[in-house]
């Protein structure tokens, strides 16, 4: 007769740097088994964030043994208000022995009093018939775009140019002062305009102190932020930004690129691209990276044809699901 094995789940405290990080280790080797050039957090970047933690951000990590072998993680973190975001990670060899659940339940169970709605990511579709047996729905399913490094920028940028008058401002780090209250405005856009699904929204939060916070919390875990920002006539019509890691630049991250509706089919989303691939040139880490990856909604006909004249190809799709935290008791 088969021995029954329990799966022990005990949290993990950020304050024990060896711990912290074979979790993170963990929950990295679990969500990305068999992912072709998939990012994750480094070790300092981790350090950094969970050594000086946002304010009033509650966040859970767990581990799972098996017979005293990890064999799982999870995290959540969540803002007050906002779904809580959710990973959990089983190593391949170990799965279909009640990990997951046994993770799954004491999540909810730490969540409790913390929030109404949780958010998880998945790349696989075994993660999304976890998620769905768990009691949760799909909610949104992105394109993840992969472009090869290095780039020919001449050969990319060909022949067509933006409307007239329109001029590409490129920097990176912090944003300059003249030019934070459009860049304020127009990530608060993105907030309202990106494609979510049926997701639940989190509070949009664009006030320039907040995002000056944001600015400081990303260059202490290590980001450089690579910035472009179009003017029309001198009024702010669109930005774009690549975050780069510094610890560990292999994969860059192609993040929100925005148009105002008013200025759309005027090539200035392309020449925002484009200049900023360019603005990567001034950050010297950027040298040592070999991808950029990017996210699109399955149904931005328009983003996708733009990624793709870039030289972007899908590598796979990413699922996110939601649910109420109360309904998820199966």
């Amino acid at each position: 007769m088969a021995r029954m094995t329990t799966v022990e789940i005990t949290p993990v405290d950020p304050a024990d740097r060896e711990a912290l990080l074979a979790w993170n280790a963990l929950l990295r080797d679990g969500f990305n088994a068999g992912r072709e050039a998939a990012w994750w957090a480094s070790e300092e970047s981790t350090l950094a964030q969970h050594g000086d933690p946002k304010p009033g951000r509650t966040c859970v990590l767990l581990l799972a043994r098996l017979d005293g072998v990890p064999v799982g993680a999870a995290g959540a973190e969540v803002d007050p208000g906002d779904p809580a975001e959710v990973e959990i990670s089983v190593l391949p060899e170990h799965r279909r022995r009640g990990v997951g659940r046994a993770l799954a339940a004491a999540v909810r169970e730490a969540l409790v009093g913390h929030a109404e709605v949780v958010q998880a990511e998945t790349y696989s579709e075994a993660g999304v018939a976890f998620a769905l047996d768990q009691g949760m729905r799909l909610g949104n399913q992105e394109h993840r775009l992969l472009l090869p490094l290095p780039l020919d920028l001449g050969a990319l940028r060909g022949a067509r140019e933006p409307s007239a008058g329109v001029e590409i401002r490129t920097w990176h780090g912090a944003c300059p002062e003249e030019l934070v209250e459009d860049w304020a405005r127009l990530t608060t856009q993105m907030d309202a305009d990106v494609p979510m699904g049926d997701l639940t929204r989190p509070a949009s939060r664009g006030e320039i102190e907040d995002l000056r916070r944001n600015e400081q919390r990303m260059d202490d875990q290590g980001w450089t932020l690579v910035r472009g920002l179009a003017l029309h006539e001198g009024t702010a019509v669109g930005y774009t930004e690549i975050f780069v890691n510094r610890h560990d630049p292999e994969i860059l991250t192609q993040d929100d690129t925005l148009v105002d509706r008013a200025h759309r089919g005027r090539g200035i989303g392309r020449a925002l691209k484009l200049a900023n691939l360019g603005n990567l040139r001034r950050v010297p880490e950027a040298a040592q990276a070999r991808w950029i990856q990017t996210y699109t909604a399955l149904d931005n006909a328009p983003m996708l044809a733009l990624n793709r004249a870039l030289g972007f190809r899908e590598a796979d799709v990413l699922s996110i699901l939601e649910g109420t935290l109360g309904d998820q008791t199966r």
